[in-house]
This record gives structure tokens, sequence and C-alpha cells, in this order.
């Protein structure tokens, strides 16, 4: 198991968890006490940097299924069924991964709107999930994009 299937995993249960919490949180049953309202401004940051992270993450983990995708589906022995199952496996396997990568943030960023005193009333606490999904599509776009440079050039 590669390291960035590990950190898939990892955010996939972040995810999890958060968005648990988040629930039980939003419906008053919140297993900390609120937090103070002025830590929304800190958290903006911090959510947007880890969405950043979670948006190049998912972009690496993408270009390792591709590479894991083009070494199977080269093999000359392979029926054009094996290799049609392959490319359906690939792109499952990368929705899978940026979904994973999409809702740790996310849910992280969920769950803190409500935890923060009056985040359901807060607009501050409200953007939080908002914050963390504009890091992780910033995250996404700067791989692609320095991807892009990487290619040849024909």
């Amino acid at each position: 198991m590669s390291t960035l299937e590990r950190a898939q995993k990892v955010a996939f249960w972040i995810a999890a968890v958060c968005a648990a919490l988040g629930f039980v949180t939003s419906a008053g049953c919140g297993p900390i006490s609120d937090l103070p309202g002025g830590l929304a401004g800190w958290l903006h940051p911090v959510l947007l940097i880890g969405g950043i992270a979670a948006g190049l993450t998912a972009a690496a983990r993408n270009d390792e299924i591709d590479r894991i995708r083009w070494r199977v589906v080269e093999d000359p022995m392979l029926t054009s069924d094996e290799r049609d199952y392959a490319h359906r496996n690939a792109e499952r396997e990368r929705r899978w991964a940026s979904t994973a990568f999409l809702s740790a943030p996310l849910m992280l960023g969920y769950w803190m709107a409500y935890q923060i005193e009056g985040g359901g009333r807060r607009l501050d606490a409200q953007l939080l999930p908002l914050t963390a999904v504009v890091g992780s599509v910033i995250g996404y776009l700067l791989a692609r994009m320095r991807a892009r440079r990487r290619e040849p050039r024909a």
C-alpha cells in the first residue's frame, strides 16, 4: 500500500468522524463545549491551507492511479474486456480518492461551523466549509497547472 493510499484512508476516516461529530453537534448534542466565537477567524486560514493540501494530495493520488492503470493496460496479453475493466476500475478509484480528499476538510469545516459558539447563526462560522472547499479546488488546480507545465510539448 502506497503512502498516498494510506493518506486517502486517513482522509476518509477524518471525513467520516467529522461528519458524525458535525451532525451530532448541529443537533445540539455536541461532545465538547462550544468554542469561542473569535476562533472562526483563525480557522479560516487553517481550513484553507488544509484544503489546499488535500487538493494537492488528491491530484497526486490521481496521478498515481493513472500510472498504475497504464502499466496494467499496456500489457499486450490483456483482452479488451480486461483493458476496459482496468479503465473502469481506475476511474472508480480516482473518484473515490477525490471524494475522500475533498470530504476531509469539508467535513472538518462543517463540524467546526456548529462547534463555534453561535455557529449556526454566525456567518463567519457558516462559511468554514466553503473555505475548505475553495482551498481544495485551489490545491487541485495548482497541481494540474504544475503537471501541465511538466508535460513534454509535441
